[in-house]
């Protein structure tokens, strides 16, 4: 099976973007939303399962198990209702971006090659996903 990639990519956009304007609410659904999307890239349905059964390298296994910790910030963000209390989330709770890139890497690692059409002007590769539709 095939996987599009424009929706992932969206997602990676708008979340380095967010990041780069210090937006941590936006940054925290964005990972959210990107921990959620990538499951069936490696053959899976949750990002738990993800951890628990893909292989990885010693150092991305454990950023990978770092970033599903994440979902709770994520969680406080979406469902937390106003109240008298301040704020407690801000920029300092969003994970490190290696462990971001590491998950990235693994998707690009896990994705079949998608077959682009004859004459098309862009290349599709696992190590360039910027040029995929």
């Amino acid at each position: 099976m095939s996987f599009r990639v424009d929706k992932l990519l969206a997602l990676v956009r708008e979340l380095n973007a967010n990041h780069a304007d210090e937006h941590p609410y936006a940054c925290q659904m964005l990972l959210r939303a990107i921990l959620d999307h990538v499951p069936p890239a490696f053959g899976q349905s949750k990002f738990q399962a993800v951890v628990a059964n893909v292989s990885w390298g010693t150092t991305d296994k454990a950023y990978v198990k770092r970033l599903a910790e994440f979902r709770n910030p994520a969680d406080d963000v979406l469902h937390r209702q106003i109240s008298a209390q301040p704020s407690r989330i801000d920029m300092h709770d969003l994970p490190p971006r290696a462990y971001v890139n590491a998950l990235l890497q693994g998707v690009l690692v896990h994705l079949p090659a998608v077959p682009q059409p004859q004459g098309s002007s862009s290349q599709s590769s696992p190590s360039n996903p910027r040029s995929s539709p």
